[in-house]
């Protein structure tokens, strides 16, 4: 590109070199011809207009569809289906494929495994002039249907029983087509060349320099006091531990895992004399067993005032008798499983048969006792395992938390280390904890973002895609069930299959949740963790939390980066970072560490450009503009306004006025460009939306939890009514202010159903207030300009992020706008908390490391928390 020269020609003709590379490769781009996916039959069709469908495809009924492939591309075509709210339990749709009389594709799809509204595929072997395509079901009684489009006439007819259809199939014929395209080769040359205007106006690349230390070197040593301090800590630490482990860890280590067996039919048996000894024949298909449950039932009113169950389990394969036990009628409980835990665990009895013998005693006779049946006689589950290694697994990680003390002790008062480096040691020890503790699919999304960055993965190592709603995955990782909410089996999975190697690599084909749009940016630590995990052939447990805390590290090492850069406000950057949902979001799949990661560095950049007086470089730009363009694609491009801060730089960091103009042009123009080039059919595609064509999903009220589709909100609607926009605002902000400052901070963990405290939210924000005081010797002013520009870009993205969730997620009669959390606000609260810096409260004395220490007390409280509320599952 451009290298920094001694007169103003040389760089001048550098520059132009430049310019002719840019337009080599607008050449090249234009006159390369590209595959561009496309389809046919979605014109018009989304799910909140969709009122109409077919009759209902039973046995006897056919639906044939013809229509004519605009390419010989096109590969498969797919239809949208209702189960018209039927529930099947067997029975087949199937889909054939055909030209003319050739079947050329087709499926079988079962009933029993479709779920709600879906598109359902068939791949063709070759395409034909016309496409024939026939629907039938063998459902007797219901069936399901096709969804009719209503507002769009497309190609093909449909045809059911002879008589053909008005109104046309909702469908997606998927091909490709080879287009030269001009514009997007353009405006990437177009950004080529504003890097290279951006690095002429800081005067080109420099060498670089190396960073003199500017702090001055802080005494070292033990002294008693911090010894103290520490053994202090550490019996906190201890006592906090011990106290999770008599109240809750004992506890639930004592429970057990348990499945059913034989299901209630609704009905019981009383105990009478006929009934006081019972038999139940039971061959369980668990591989591991440590007791059978017998559920009772206790009629309104009765009161059990004596007497006994003798009860017996006999392994009938082996002879030998597990459990001999007397349960006294006080331990009865209506609706509960009565247990009969075996002495010792059996493992690998899956063909097993065993005999329970149930005796009871005269007092239980009519004594409103019952045994509730199922249609294999009595209601059974099965004890598959007790929870003991929860002692284990909580012991290992209380040693990791002192040891965790002891390093930052060590580190922060004994070595004296920069914030920047105690950070990376906290941000990465912390979220070593939060690895295990909230455990993969337990972060909002997660499920989604593990099936985007496992369909790259695919991608690196050469397995070929099989389209939106499959992926080839090992069959090990297909097996693998995590849950969302808080389950002793995820902390079983974790303990057992830490060190695990995979077992079987065969890969199959597996459902996914979503297909999460995404670039690969945002995705690569996480991706290239579960490369490196599935090439080292690492068992599902160790390819996931790899993947996890790469994404972590990566994280740290931006903002760590960034934090060196920083001229002031290092310990609030270190807040920031530490605040729990942010140690959530970054410890996980999800692309909020790359987001976060990303924005930290570039709002660093830029308060250093603005405040360090130091002559700008061409590698400093160039660095503002390739993150500026990594900004847009972060959230959208919410955070776009974040740009307005390189307004601020000063005329002296460039050398003189006309650079400075020249530089921030190029920075604009980079950004603007590039949002132009991704976002340009989304914005065509919201100012374009009206109400027939606008959709949201919400699952509020659905009952289910499943998806909910209704009419949003347009542009046009609060073009033509402004004022219902501004009332929607204030509203969101009254009714919801409390919920996103508490969100920010991380108040509800997981699927915010894991609760810590409102004294942690109270904590944390003051030692966000106290980071951005300082003494009066490190006074920075601020001017009244500075200021201003920084609220406005941080209400910028703010109201970016409300509008994208007022158009995309609020359906319309809500008066505030649904979807927004409190931690999408943490990429600009930084600039936020800088704008609020100002000079009339002052320290006394510089206390940096007192409030980090106390932020890393908040941390281990909130995994105290953390811990208390998971072990109440």
């Amino acid at each position: 590109m451009i290298f920094a020269e001694d007169g103003m020609e040389k760089k001048k003709r550098y520059l132009l070199y430049w310019a002719v590379v840019c337009l080599l490769v607008f050449i090249i781009g234009a006159a390369i011809p590209r595959s561009e996916m496309r389809s046919l039959g979605l014109e018009g069709a989304n799910q909140a207009n969709l009122k109409n469908a077919t009759e209902e495809l039973t046995e006897g009924k056919t639906l044939t569809f013809t229509v004519a492939p605009p390419e010989k591309t096109t590969d498969q075509i797919g239809f949208f289906v209702t189960l018209n709210g039927h529930e099947f339990k067997d029975g087949m749709l199937r889909i054939i494929a055909s030209d003319g009389e050739k079947v050329i594709g087709g499926r079988d799809f079962p009933l029993a495994d479709l779920n709600g509204d879906q598109f359902l595929f068939v791949k063709l072997e070759e395409v034909p002039e016309i496409l024939t395509v026939r629907i039938a079901s063998d459902s007797r009684k219901d069936g399901p249907s096709i969804w009719l489009n209503e507002t769009t006439v497309t190609p093909g007819e449909a045809v059911m029983d002879g008589e053909t259809l008005s109104q046309s199939l909702v469908y997606n014929l998927t091909y490709t087509v080879q287009v030269h395209r001009f514009a997007q080769p353009l405006i990437l040359a177009l950004i080529l060349l504003l890097f290279g205007m951006a690095v002429y106006s800081a005067g080109g690349f420099v060498k670089a320099q190396k960073r003199e230390n500017e702090l001055p070197r802080l005494q070292q040593g033990i002294t008693m006091r911090r010894t103290a301090g520490l053994g202090i800590a550490v019996v906190l630490c201890a006592l906090l531990f011990f106290y999770l482990y008599d109240t809750r860890i004992r506890i639930a280590q004592n429970t057990t895992e348990k499945v059913t067996i034989y299901q209630p039919d609704g009905d019981s048996l009383e105990i009478t004399k006929n009934t006081a000894e019972l038999k139940q024949l039971v061959r369980p298909e668990q591989d591991r067993l440590t007791g059978f449950g017998i559920r009772f039932w206790i009629t309104d009113g009765a009161v059990l005032s004596g007497g006994s169950m003798h009860a017996r389990v006999t392994d009938l394969t082996l002879g030998e008798i597990l459990c001999e036990t007397d349960i006294p009628a006080e331990q009865f409980i209506s609706g509960e499983y009565a247990g009969l835990l075996f002495e010792n665990s059996q493992t690998g009895v899956k063909d097993h048969e065993y005999e329970i013998d149930l005796t009871f005693s005269r007092e239980l006779w009519n004594s409103g006792l019952e045994v509730m049946t199922s249609h294999r006689n009595l209601c059974v589950n099965a004890y598959l395992y007790f929870n003991i290694f929860l002692k284990k697994f909580f012991f290992f990680m209380f040693l990791g938390v002192e040891g965790l003390i002891c390093l930052f002790w060590y580190l922060a008062f004994v070595r004296k280390v920069r914030v920047e480096t105690l950070f990376l040691v906290t941000v990465l020890g912390l979220g070593l904890f939060y690895n295990v503790l909230i455990t993969p699919q337990m972060v909002p999304d997660e499920a989604k973002h593990i099936d985007m960055a496992y369909r790259y993965s695919n991608e690196l190592l050469g397995y070929e895609s099989l389209g939106d709603t499959t992926c080839l995955m090992r069959a090990d990782d297909a097996a693998m069930e995590f849950t969302s909410s808080p389950s002793f089996k995820n902390y079983r999975n974790i303990y057992y299959g830490l060190f695990s190697r995979v077992q079987d690599d065969r890969m199959v084909e597996a459902d996914i949740n979503s297909n999460i749009e995404g670039s690969i940016l945002f995705y690569a630590p996480a991706v290239l963790g579960m490369t490196l995990a599935r090439l080292l052939h690492l068992g599902t447990v160790p390819m996931l939390l790899l993947a996890r805390y790469l994404n972590l590290a990566v994280f740290a090492l931006l903002t760590w980066l960034g934090m060196r850069r920083l001229p002031f406000g290092k310990t609030t950057l270190f807040l920031i970072s530490v605040l729990p949902v942010n140690l959530q979001q970054c410890t996980s799949f999800s692309h909020d560490a790359m987001v976060h990661g990303i924005l930290f560095l570039y709002g660093s950049l830029c308060l250093e450009a603005i405040y360090a007086k130091e002559k700008l470089t061409g590698q400093k730009m160039l660095l503002l503009a390739v993150l500026g363009v990594a900004a847009v694609y972060c959230k959208s491009g919410s955070y776009l306004p974040m740009v307005l801060l390189t307004l601020l730089i000063p005329a002296a960091a460039y050398g003189s006025r006309q650079m400075k103009l020249f530089g921030t042009c190029s920075l604009f123009g980079t950004v603007l460009l590039t949002f132009l080039m991704k976002n340009a059919a989304v914005v065509r595609g919201i100012t374009g939306t009206t109400e027939a064509t606008s959709v949201v999903t919400s699952v509020a009220g659905s009952g289910s939890g499943d998806a909910v589709y209704a009419t949003g909100y347009t542009l046009g609607y609060f073009l033509h009514d402004p004022l219902q926009l501004i009332y929607m605002i204030v509203n969101t902000i009254l009714d919801k202010g409390g919920f996103y400052m508490e969100s920010l901070i991380g108040y509800k963990l997981g699927w915010v159903e894991i609760e810590t405290s409102e004294m942690l939210v109270v904590l944390f924000l003051f030692l966000l207030f106290l980071s951005i005081l300082t003494t009066r010797e490190e006074a920075v002013w601020i001017n009244s300009v500075q200021r201003g520009i920084m609220i406005i870009s941080c209400l910028g993205c703010a109201g970016f992020i409300v509008l994208g969730m007022l158009l995309s997620w609020t359906p319309v009669g809500h008066v505030s706008v649904e979807g927004v959390q409190g931690r999408y606000f943490l990429p600009f609260l930084l600039i936020l908390l800088t704008a609020c810096r100002n000079n009339g409260i002052y320290l006394r004395t510089k206390m940096d490391r007192t409030i980090i220490t106390a932020a890393l007390s908040g941390q281990l409280l909130t995994i105290v928390y953390v811990i208390k509320q998971v072990m109440a599952v």
